[in-house]
């Protein structure tokens, strides 16, 4: 059996999007499930997630952060990358560093470089996990 890269992808920008939520995966059946304060499970079966799935990175693990300031390293233009590290520091950082990317019209290259860092870190997770993947 393997799973499907996309559905690990899916679940890493899930877990990303700023809420306490976890993702696991059930080895047997290749199911992701979420775990956050709201999920409607029992704490029986809560444990059986903890002891029995594998814990997909969390938020902390996949550090957006990082990636926009890897990002911004591969801007060629002086002008486009000083704006971007200038847009990423103090509170609401993210707004400004997307649109700045929107003003200078780099917001699809930002996207693209964002999309295959999250596949490298899906493949880096299955892999680490002996997970097939297609």
């Amino acid at each position: 059996m393997k799973i499907k890269l996309d559905d690990v992808i899916e679940a890493l920008e899930f877990v990303n999007m700023g809420m306490d939520t976890e993702a696991y995966l059930n080895p047997k059946t290749y199911e992701i499930v979420y775990i956050d304060e709201f999920s409607n499970i029992s704490e029986e079966e809560k444990e059986e997630v903890y002891d029995e799935y594998l814990c997909l990175p969390t938020k902390y693990d996949i550090d957006e952060y990082n990636m926009i300031e890897e990002f911004i390293e591969t801007i060629e233009d002086e002008i486009i990358y000083n704006q971007l590290y200038i847009s990423i520091n103090g509170k609401g950082a993210f707004r400004r560093f997307k649109d700045t990317c929107i003003n200078f019209d780099i917001i699809d290259d930002w996207y693209k470089f964002r999309d295959e860092k999250y596949k490298e870190l899906a493949i880096e997770w299955c892999k680490e996990n002996n997970i097939e993947y297609v």
